[in-house]
């Protein structure tokens, strides 16, 4: 065999870096498509009615008072686990993760959605302009209201022709979706006169019974009417229900079986079948 010297082979590394290739995957194996789609991303105009809330009159300011109140707050919360010489709790974290980049992302977000009913759909670069951060505050500050619970975000993607570098993408991703809340768990961090008021006891009670009177009523149901109210799509729900009309006369027959008569044949002296039989 003839021996490679150590230029030789150095050459060889060269070159098998250098050659071009597929782009893989982070995970090393290659992208079939290489679609630029980000995970968990759903299409456009398919689900945005069911997605938006509506929002009463001044609910928006109520939101953005409150967030703002969390900001003001933040310090003390962490002084006050200091003096008592602990750690913070998860939902202190919470509380504590907003900043001023966040406050005014949220701010901008809140505006969109008074004004255009709750659609809220800007894309990265209309909050840049009018925020006045940059990308990479943007996304964290995004990132830091998705975790407080303060937003839902869903990432969006539409239909396209292949392009020819990729002629099996049928995907883009586009501008995300958005909606607000205020959790309950950040409503101890605010001021008492932004509370809420708290219910009467025989409010909570009432709505206790409630719930467990319903729990009642969903555990006496049959196996067929379980299919029927948690199975939206008809034909699985079709399947599922013949799967269930199977089941049960199978328990029915298991419950009612056929007595075996030949073992009550007394006919012959002996024990057990083979003495009772003539021809066994």
């Amino acid at each position: 065999m003839e021996a490679v010297s150590v230029a030789q082979a150095s050459f060889m590394a060269l070159a098998q870096i250098a050659r071009p290739g597929k782009k893989k995957a982070r995970s090393g194996a290659p992208n079939p498509t290489g679609a630029k789609v980000r995970e968990r991303s759903l299409e456009a105009g398919t689900f945005e009615d069911g997605f938006y809330f509506t929002y009463a009159k001044g609910e928006t300011d109520r939101l953005y008072k409150r967030a703002e109140e969390l900001l003001a707050n933040k310090n003390a919360i962490r002084r006050l686990a200091r003096a008592e010489e602990r750690s913070l709790t998860e939902d202190e974290r919470l509380a504590t993760l907003i900043t001023n980049a966040a406050l005014r992302v949220f701010k901008q977000l809140l505006q969109l959605a008074r004004k255009f009913g709750g659609k809220v759909f800007p894309t990265y670069s209309e909050l840049e302009r009018c925020t006045g951060l940059c990308r990479d505050s943007v996304s964290r500050a995004l990132s830091i209201l998705e975790r407080m619970g303060l937003l839902d975000r869903q990432r969006r993607c539409v239909a396209v022709e292949p392009p020819a570098d990729r002629p099996k993408a049928r995907y883009e991703q586009t501008s995300n979706v958005y909606r607000f809340k205020f959790p309950n768990r950040l409503v101890r961090f605010l001021p008492r006169w932004m509370r809420p008021a708290p219910l009467p006891d025989d409010v909570v009670q009432q709505h206790a019974d409630r719930i467990a009177e319903i729990e009642a009523m969903k555990a006496s149901r049959t196996l067929r009417q379980q299919i029927t109210d948690e199975t939206p799509d008809t034909e699985l729900r079709r399947l599922l229900l013949s799967m269930a009309a199977h089941f049960e006369n199978d328990c029915e027959s298991d419950k009612t079986p056929q007595p075996l008569l030949e073992s009550y044949s007394y006919r012959l002296n002996g024990v057990g079948l083979e003495g009772q039989r003539a021809n066994a």
